[in-house]
């Protein structure tokens, strides 16, 4: 608690009002003082207090040792304890805007997934390590039910395709090049064909224009292109060695069947004929399936995407707090406008948590300039940011664009020290989409080395990779980044006019 806290009693009772309620789903924060690591430990939930940790001591990383062997789950004890070695906590906050990892406390004997989420802010002009533990048991156990229920989905999908494989509706060899059936399966015909075809040599055309006209119930002019023998050809003499067409056919009781035509084309090695092998599959379980997989994908999907977006939020809103506290009795009027700020961002915020639903970018705009006025507060003069909006009649997603802008001040401006730099937020309509594009004049990085560690997980860029997920889901928008060392980054989001998805 600062000076000021202590001379004004209902100051600071008002400050922890609002601080316990932003952190109310955590089970406690950790305030440690870098240059001394001393620490004290607020806001402690009633389960964590049954662990008789210290709540605050000399050295943090002294008692740590003593903390882990009682209260961490065995086989996590030694990832925790390199984890949160003073080497790699301060490496942490220093390389992003948070530093986190899951591990498990022993509660009434059984190990409950937690998380711990640090970041690295100045208080009272020193530079603390704000360190946050949530239990995020049961998001974890939901996750892996889904992935255990996904995985299980896969498998029933590859059992299905073997069955159907194996036991196909029917399947049809032919000569294509001399127009000729060279074996067909039993079920491809109902009964009541038969007669047509009896004592006739069977000839491809005509078992097909047949099939069109007696049996295909929908799709029939693509059935009959696709079948047709001289296409056929022309597809292998292309080199395409597979064709394949969609429709419905009438089974023996009149219902529509959902079906798909595949033919595997190749040729005779002896007499240079092109012939045709083709399987006929039924689809009604098969789509049937499909649908469950996507729909299960796509709820996990959305799941991490609401996940991530609901955590990505504190570290700000404390250090806004505190930066705001802390200009309250020199600049009042100053320190109002900020509250506003805070007020139109936190709204922002809680509207992206609760739906995807697009608004108008004057929205979207109008946190931007609530977020940016935030950050000028906290850098000052070094940071320059210049809009030139020619275009805000359109919709985005909430907080899409200013995730961007935060990057380019944190990540572009911010490491460039006391030279600063400008943040540009740009929007232009183009004859088939819109146009947002977020440019900074900061340090810029290797965009191909970036990916070489994403892949190698190096670096992670969930926050980032959320926002082009969302962006392409919704809005079927494209994100395009260029940067260069030294010189800056480019950020560009198009957007298909009439494209979000329904």
């Amino acid at each position: 608690m600062d000076a000021e806290s202590r001379r004004n009693p209902a100051n600071a009772l008002s400050y922890d009002a609002i601080m316990g309620a932003l952190f109310e789903n955590y089970e406690c924060i950790y305030d440690i003082d870098v240059t001394t690591s001393a620490y004290q430990r607020y806001y402690e939930s009633d389960s964590y207090s049954e662990l008789k940790l210290a709540r605050g001591g000399s050295d943090f990383f002294t008692s740590l040792p003593e903390d882990i062997a009682k209260a961490v789950y065995p086989e996590d004890q030694e990832y925790v304890s390199s984890m949160l070695s003073r080497t790699a906590l301060l490496n942490g906050v220093k390389k992003g805007k948070y530093y986190t990892f899951i591990y498990r406390l022993m509660a009434d004997g059984e190990p409950v997934y937690h998380k711990i989420r640090a970041t690295m802010c100045l208080i009272g002009g020193q530079p603390h390590i704000l360190l946050g533990v949530r239990n995020i048991d049961t998001e974890i156990l939901t996750d892996q039910a889904h992935h255990a229920q996904l995985a299980s989905m896969h498998q029933k999908e590859k059992n299905h395709m073997e069955a159907i494989l194996g036991s196909a509706a029917g399947y049809l060899e032919a000569n294509l090049t001399r127009d000729l059936v060279l074996e067909m399966s039993p079920t491809l015909l109902h009964d009541d064909a038969a007669p047509v075809l009896a004592g006739k040599t069977m000839k491809y055309s005509e078992l097909e224009a047949l099939l069109c006209a007696e049996f295909v119930v929908a799709e029939n002019e693509k059935y009959a292109q696709i079948s047709n023998r001289d296409y056929l050809i022309s597809c292998f003499q292309r080199g395409e060695k597979r064709a394949s067409v969609s429709f419905s056919s009438r089974t023996a009781n009149g219902d529509a069947q959902p079906c798909k035509k595949v033919f595997y084309l190749y040729q005779d090695a002896a007499s240079g004929d092109i012939l045709s092998f083709c399987v006929i599959y039924d689809l009604t379980e098969q789509q049937r399936k499909e649908m469950e997989l996507e729909k299960l994908e796509e709820e996990l999907r959305m799941s991490r995407i609401r996940n991530f977006t609901s955590q990505m939020q504190p570290h700000f809103l404390y250090n806004a707090l505190g930066s705001i506290q802390e200009i309250i009795l020199d600049d009042p009027q100053y320190a109002s406008e900020l509250v506003g700020d805070f007020t139109v961002h936190l709204r922002s915020c809680i509207r992206a948590m609760a739906s995807d639903q697009p608004l108008p970018f004057s929205q979207e705009l109008d946190n931007i300039r609530a977020y940016v006025n935030i950050e000028r507060m906290r850098f000052g003069e070094k940071l320059k940011i210049r809009y030139e909006i020619e275009a805000d009649r359109f919709s985005i997603i909430p907080l899409s664009i200013q995730p961007l802008v935060e990057n380019a001040i944190r990540h572009g401006i911010y490491e460039r020290g006391a030279a600063g730099g400008t943040v540009s937020i740009r929007s232009r309509e183009l004859p088939e989409a819109w146009e947002v594009r977020v440019e900074d004049d900061g340090v810029g990085f290797d965009v191909d080395a970036l990916q070489r560690d994403l892949a190698g997980g190096m670096r992670d860029a969930t926050g980032l990779k959320n926002i082009i997920f969302r962006l392409d889901k919704v809005m079927h928008a494209s994100v395009t980044i260029h940067s260069t060392i030294g010189v800056g980054t480019s950020v560009t989001v198009r957007i298909p006019k009439g494209g979000v998805s329904e």
